[in-house]
C-alpha cells in the first residue's frame, strides 16, 4: 500500500509541476500581453460554421477590427485554409466578416493555405516579406497567444500579441487551456 501512496504523490507532484511550468505562463501571457503599433495584424484562423466564423473566430476578428480602427496597423492578414468539413477557407470567411464590418478590401491580405498555427504564421510571414511588412500584432484567443508568440519568435517574426476574449463557457475555456498546455509541451519538444 505504501508504494501506491508514494506513486500517487509523485503523480500529483508531476501534475502540479506541469501546471506551474506550462499552464500558468499560458494564462499570464494570454491576459497581460499588450499589442504594439505594427505593420500588420495577423488573425489566426479557427473553425468556421458553414461560411460564417465560429464564436471563437468572431472574438478574434472583433479584436482585429478594434486594433485596426485604433491605428495599430494599416493591414490585416487573415490566415486559415479550408478544412474537410468547411465549405470555404477560414481566411475567406474572415475576409467576408471584415468587409461586412467596414474594413476596406485592399487592407485585407488573404493566407488560405495553412492548417495549423505553425503554418498560419509561416505562411503569413511569407506574405509579410512580399509586402515589406516587418512587424505584426498576432490576434488569437487568450489561451493561444503564448504559443503563437513562441512560434512567431522561432520563425523570425517580430511580433506582439493581442488576446481576444475566451468564450464564456467554463467547459470550453478549460478545454482550450488543457489543449494549449499539450501543444506547448509538443512545441518545446519539436520546435513546431
Amino acid at each position: 500500500m505504501n508504494f501506491f501512496k508514494k506513486l500517487r504523490n509523485y503523480m500529483l507532484y508531476i501534475v502540479l509541476l506541469l501546471i506551474l511550468v506550462i499552464e500558468i505562463p499560458i494564462i499570464v501571457v494570454g491576459y497581460l500581453t499588450q499589442p504594439v503599433k505594427s505593420d500588420t495584424i495577423i488573425v489566426l484562423g479557427t473553425k468556421i460554421l458553414g461560411q460564417d466564423p465560429s464564436l471563437m473566430l468572431r472574438l478574434r476578428l472583433d479584436e482585429a477590427i478594434k486594433l485596426y480602427e485604433a491605428g495599430y496597423a494599416p493591414t490585416i492578414i487573415v490566415s486559415g485554409a479550408q478544412g474537410p468539413d468547411e465549405s470555404i477557407s477560414e481566411a475567406a470567411s474572415m475576409k467576408a466578416y471584415l468587409l461586412n464590418h467596414g474594413i476596406p478590401a485592399e487592407r485585407i491580405l488573404l493566407e488560405d493555405q495553412s492548417f495549423n498555427t505553425y503554418q498560419n504564421l509561416a505562411n503569413s510571414h511569407k506574405i509579410m516579406q512580399v509586402n515589406n511588412l516587418r512587424t505584426a500584432v498576432i490576434v488569437s484567443n487568450a489561451s493561444h497567444i503564448r504559443r503563437s508568440l513562441l512560434l512567431a519568435q522561432n520563425l523570425g517574426i517580430q511580433a506582439t500579441g493581442s488576446p481576444a476574449p475566451m468564450a464564456s463557457s467554463p467547459y470550453l475555456t478549460t478545454k482550450q487551456y488543457v489543449r494549449e498546455g499539450a501543444a506547448i509541451a509538443i512545441l518545446f519538444l519539436t520546435g513546431k
